[in-house]
């Protein structure tokens, strides 16, 4: 899952919006990879209750902060 901050956002707005989604991402245990501090990208294995994350981030979305995407990703193989 990936979630991009809009541009223009007041510092203070988007420091409180990033540890809210830290705060869920360290909640949930799970691993996550910051691109600055608008942009982060998060592995949500299968079988994992993410649900308080998903809340957080939904909330940055709906309230036109932030955008996500969920990307399903496959592990890596060798051709055959």
């Amino acid at each position: 899952m990936r979630l991009l901050f809009v541009p223009g956002l007041a510092p203070a707005q988007l420091a409180q919006a990033v540890d809210r989604i830290k705060s869920g991402i360290s909640a949930a245990g799970l691993l996550s990879e910051w691109s600055d501090d608008r942009h982060v990208a998060v592995d949500i294995p299968p079988d994992t209750d993410a649900s308080q994350l998903f809340e957080i981030m939904e909330r940055e979305v709906t309230e036109g902060r932030a955008f996500w995407e969920w990307v399903d990703a496959m592990p890596f193989s060798a051709p055959s």
